[in-house]
Order: structure tokens, then C-alpha cells, then sequence
């Protein structure tokens, strides 16, 4: 028998396997390769893009229509983590000075380029679309800026508060030019279009959507893919709406992200999920399908060199122009305000969509695509440049204040408390946007059982809103156990969770010493509600000293839980305990983990009783409310 070798045939590689094939490749190799380079490795995304286009090798060829649409579904993903992933905290406490910063970070950049087109005859719409795509930046230097220590300086926060104003703005003047090229009618009409369905989204995104989101991860996110599709559904259902009025979809993509902000917390579970997908495969596909639109024949014409540098100008001398100002007149040393430019010159989310928006209504032509593409890259490599040299001399903030709902730890270790413990941590975390992590504490001897116990205490959490993934605590010495997981954790907050005033002095002194040690405030959390109704405030009888600093923390945490039903009762002692009725929740500071044998609540009522941390503690035998 003899092999015919001439009979075998070997096709060229195509299809759907290959396509994908050589677009992860790209995904894989392509940042690595320009950071070996000393690169950002978002510039390897748009080169390989290219490399592998119609205009490159032609590895995916220019009637593809897959490799688009998931480059669309990534610029939406892309808006909805931008407004996710925004401390809108920062904004609250610096406002004057990010709506002072951001308001002149968009108009000057937004008023060089609507001069520029004009100069070069565009129409309005085209020129205010072009100010639209200068004046909006992307914090892809922000991290780095995190890892040094500088999130808490006054002038980051500013920086990164003024996004929501640059981006939202350029996001509103998209909208409005993109519905009135595609509308069509009277002036009038447009107008009377845009602003419709600007206010139908803005009442969607942020007035439904979040209560929608609310009680749907409530009864229906006890599975982290649920969850994390729910987060998915979202931001489809707003860019749908926004479609539907003729709004471009990334506008309400981007107003999802800010409506889901408070219920996705930074460093939850969920928005570890969508950091993830969106790192591993949507951006980056939306960055190379980007990349498939270079033209190395048209980006060295002369016309896209002049737009390049025009856009360069003005994008990068508008913000300048702005923090220079901020500078003089806002109070910002120098280095701050060099870090600042450096935070707000990169141009990528809102200046790619505004670019490709633009590509598609016809208001911009293939030059201006790649002379935007060449803005990008300038404006990420200058203001990295910017950002690593600030970063090194401005000084790191000597105090980093946590909030007190910035990370909550809810320790118990009965499950049926964790329904309470977790609302309890809910309310007091929602302020700050904060993360509320559950542990199950047991001994060594208790493991194996307890382990089956975590599906029990996750539904507990999605119950309460709370995104969280329990974890189980084994430890020999419990109390060191829970406050050493705090310390590792970096805790803001530690409710342990007891069911009796026994179990609650088993602590031992042991935990007083760790307590004492940190600065960690420390409650303990006795008995079990089925709701939080009446929420009582205990104060001491002799109150002309100075409140300690359990009694701060006692009064933050019962207007956090209570809001305006707090009720304050005043008591020289713990006979107040006798009082307490079945749907009651006290809030009390105390001097030492053994004054909980003397606190016993009644059945259906509970106690939180806040430890001085960080504090002298009172002998064990004390017996007085702070």
C-alpha cells in the first residue's frame, strides 16, 4: 500500500477559530512587547490591530463583521466601567474645587478645538464634536498614582473627581450632535429630541436603575454569574434607551456605570468580575478593532500630520492651560499640579468613541480617525512621562483617614446572625461606597462541619445587598484570629457577631490587647432582629468631658443605621439593658470586652456595643457607659 502525499491539501487558515485565533494573539503578545519597549501597553493593542487588518497583513479581512461588533460591545463596556469604576466620594468632598477644576478642563480644550474646526471650514457639528473628543480624558494613569500613595492628595482627587464633569460634558455634546445629524427635522425638533431623551435616560439611569439593580441582586444574584450578568444587562438596557431616543448607546452606558457606582463597590467581588472580563477580553477587543481603522498611506499625508498636531496642541495645551490656572489660583503647589496634568492629558475612552461615532455619521473622514489614533498616542506617552516625574515630588499624604463603611468586616460565628450582621454593615457602608466582607469564625475542631455553613451566610449577604463572598476563620484563639484578618484586610470597621453576652466575654482580655493595639474600631454585635426598626443611641449620664472615641464611633454607626429614627436615652449604667423590648437595636460604647456579661439582650432585640480601639482600656471591672 503506498501514500498518495499529493492527495493531502492543506487550506489556508480562515473562519471563525482563526479570526479569534489571531485577535487573542494579539490581545497576548501585543502589550508585552511594547512595554519591553518602555511603551504603554495599550499603544501594542491598536498596533496589532493594525497588523492584522486590511491595512497590515489582512489577517482578518475588511469585510469581517464579528471583530466590529464585539469592538462595539467593548467601547460600551469600556463607558459603563468608566463610570463604575468613579470615586464620585472624592467628588462630595472636594466639589467646589473639581466643578471649579473640571469646568475649566473642559472649556478650554473644548473651545481650541471648535476654533480649530471652524478655522478649517468644518461645520458646527463637526468642530463641536472635535471639542467634545479634546476636552474629555481617561484616568488610565490613575492606578499607578493609587500604588503610590497618593490617592488621598487633595489634587489626585480633584483630577479624578473633574472626570465625571470632562467626560459627562463630552458624552452630552456627542449625544446632541450625533441625534441631530441622525434625527433629521427642524432645529426645534432636534433640540426638543436630545433633551427628551436626555432626561428619559437620566431618570432611567439614575433614579430606576439602581433600585431595579437593587432588588435584582437581591433575589436573584445568589450566583456570582447571575450578578455579574445582571451588571451586563444593565448597561445594554440603558444604551438600548439612549438608542431608542437617538442618543448615541455610549452615553447610556456610561450613566449606567454611574448609577450601579454605589452598588458595585471598587473592591467587591462583582467589580473584580468586571475588571477582569473587561481587561481580558472586551476593551482590548474594542482597542484592536480600532487599530483594524489605521492607514500608514494616510497617516503620513500631510493633512493628518497638520490635524495631528493641531489636536496635540489643543488638547494637551488645554489642559495645561487649566492646571496652570488651578496652580495660581486654587491653592495647588507646583509638583501637584504637574501630577494633575499628567492625570488628565491621556486621551482614550470618550476621544475613541467620539472619533469612531464621529467616523460613522460622516462628520469626520479617515484622516481625522488616524490623526485622533496619533493624539492618543502622543497624549498617553506624554502624560506618562508627566506622571511618573510628579509622582515622585509630591509627598504622600501623612494621614490616610479610612472611612469608617470604607471596608467592613461582619464576623460571626452562628449563621443565623449574619442577616443582621449584614444589614448592619450595609447601612453604615453605603455612604462611603464601601465593601462589606463576611467571615465565619470556628475552631479548628469545628472546620469540616462549619465549611457547609458559607452557601448560608452568602444568601444571608445578597439578602441585605451586600456583594460579598464569605470566607471561614480557623483559629485556635478566635479573637486574635478575627482582629489579626482586620489588620490584613485593612479594615475600617469589625462587627463580631455573638449571640449571648457569655459567648461575647469568651473573647477573653486577649482581644482588649489586640484591640488596644490598633486603630481599628471594634463592636460587638449581641443578639438577632428580624428588621431594623427602632434603633436606640446610649449615652453617659455625665457627659461634661470630652466623648471618648467609642462614643464618636457609637454615634456615627446610630446615624448611619437609624437615619433620622435614632433615639437617644441616657444611662449612668448597664440596668438600661432591662428596658430593651423585642425590635429594638442599641447602639452603646463601652470601656472593656467583660462589661458584655452585664449587657444581655432580650429575646428579638440587639445590642452593638462599640470598644474603645486604639484607646487606654478601662480595669475589666468597670462598669460605667463611656
Amino acid at each position: 500500500m503506498t501514500l498518495d502525499l499529493a492527495s493531502i491539501t492543506v487550506k489556508t487558515p480562515s473562519g471563525t477559530a482563526w479570526e479569534f485565533l489571531v485577535l487573542f494573539l494579539v490581545v497576548i503578545l501585543g502589550p508585552p512587547l511594547v512595554r519591553s519597549a518602555r511603551g504603554p501597553g495599550i499603544i501594542g493593542l491598536i498596533l496589532g490591530g493594525f497588523v492584522i487588518g486590511s491595512h497590515g497583513l489582512n489577517l482578518i479581512g475588511s469585510g469581517n463583521t464579528t471583530i466590529p461588533e464585539l469592538g462595539q460591545l467593548g467601547l460600551l463596556y469600556l463607558m459603563f466601567v468608566a463610570g463604575v469604576e468613579l470615586d464620585l466620594a472624592l467628588v462630595r468632598v472636594h466639589r467646589r474645587a473639581v466643578i471649579s477644576f473640571g469646568a475649566i478642563a473642559f472649556a478650554l480644550p473644548m473651545l481650541f478645538g471648535v476654533l480649530i474646526g471652524e478655522a478649517m471650514s468644518w461645520g458646527l457639528p463637526a468642530a463641536l464634536l472635535l471639542g467634545a473628543l479634546l476636552s474629555s480624558h481617561t484616568l488610565l494613569l490613575y492606578p499607578g498614582v493609587r500604588q503610590a500613595g497618593l490617592s488621598t492628595d487633595v489634587g489626585v482627587a480633584t483630577a479624578v473627581g473633574a472626570t465625571v464633569l470632562t467626560d459627562t460634558a463630552a458624552l452630552i455634546v456627542l449625544a446632541g450632535v450625533s441625534g441631530s445629524q441622525l434625527a433629521g427635522g427642524s432645529p426645534g425638533s432636534i433640540a426638543v429630541q436630545i433633551v427628551v431623551g436626555l432626561t428619559v435616560l437620566a431618570v432611567f439611569s439614575l433614579g430606576v436603575l439602581p433600585r431595579l439593580a437593587r432588588v435584582a441582586f437581591r433575589y436573584l444574584g445568589t450566583d456570582r454569574i447571575v450578578r455579574y450578568l445582571l451588571a451586563i444587562a444593565s448597561f445594554l438596557a440603558a444604551a438600548t434607551l439612549a438608542q431608542s431616543f437617538g442618543i448615541e448607546p455610549i452615553v447610556g452606558a456610561f450613566f449606567a456605570g454611574l448609577a450601579l457606582n454605589r452598588l458595585v463597590p471598587n473592591d467587591g467581588p462583582l467589580m473584580e468580575r468586571i475588571d477582569f472580563f473587561g481587561s481580558a477580553v472586551f476593551v482590548p477587543v474594542f482597542l484592536v478593532s480600532v487599530g483594524t481603522l489605521l492607514d500608514p498611506g494616510v497617516m503620513v499625508e500631510g493633512e493628518t500630520l497638520k490635524l495631528a498636531g493641531l489636536f496635540i496642541a489643543a488638547a494637551v495645551g488645554g489642559k495645561l492651560v487649566a492646571c496652570a490656572i488651578a496652580h495660581l489660583t486654587m491653592g495647588y503647589t507646583r509638583p501637584q499640579a504637574w501630577l494633575m496634568l499628567g492625570l488628565t492629558i491621556p486621551q482614550a475612552a470618550a476621544t475613541l468613541a467620539a472619533t469612531i461615532v464621529g467616523f460613522n455619521i460622516g462628520l469626520f473622514d479617515q484622516s481625522v480617525v488616524n490623526a485622533a489614533l496619533v493624539l492618543i498616542l502622543v497624549s498617553i506617552i506624554i502624560g506618562t512621562v508627566i506622571a511618573e516625574r510628579a509622582t515622585r515630588r509630591v509627598p504622600v499624604p501623612t494621614v490616610a483617614a479610612h472611612h469608617l463603611g470604607e471596608r467592613i468586616l461582619v464576623t460571626v460565628e452562628d449563621p443565623e446572625q449574619a442577616a443582621l450582621g449584614f444589614a448592619i454593615g450595609a447601612r453604615v457602608a453605603a455612604p462611603d461606597s464601601g465593601v462589606v466582607r463576611g467571615i465565619l469564625a470556628c475552631s479548628p475542631a469545628d472546620a469540616e462541619s462549619r465549611a457547609s455553613l458559607l452557601a448560608q451566610l452568602s444568601a444571608a449577604g445578597f439578602a441585605s445587598g451586600v456583594d460579598t463572598e464569605p470566607r471561614l476563620l480557623v483559629h485556635r484563639a478566635l479573637a486574635e484570629g478575627i482582629l489579626h484578618t482586620a489588620l490584613a484586610e485593612r479594615a475600617s470597621l469589625v462587627l463580631v457577631g455573638q449571640q449571648s453576652a457569655q459567648a461575647a466575654s469568651a473573647l477573653g482580655t486577649s482581644a482588649e490587647a489586640v484591640a488596644a493595639a490598633t486603630p481599628v474600631p471594634v463592636a460587638i454585635l449581641l443578639g438577632d432582629l428580624e428588621s431594623i426598626g427602632d434603633v436606640s443611641l446610649i449615652r453617659a449620664a455625665d457627659g461634661n468631658g470630652a466623648p471618648s472615641h467609642g462614643a464618636l464611633i457609637a454615634t456615627e454607626l446610630a446615624a448611619r443605621i437609624g437615619g433620622s429614627r435614632v433615639h437617644e436615652r441616657v444611662a449612668d449604667d448597664l440596668r438600661w439593658t432591662e428596658e430593651l423590648e423585642a425590635g429594638q437595636l442599641c447602639i452603646a460604647p463601652l470601656a472593656s470586652y467583660q462589661l458584655a456579661t452585664a449587657t444581655e439582650p432580650p429575646p428579638g432585640a440587639a445590642i452593638v456595643l462599640v470598644l474603645d480601639s486604639g484607646a487606654p482600656l478601662a480595669p475589666a471591672g468597670a462598669s460605667e457607659v463611656l
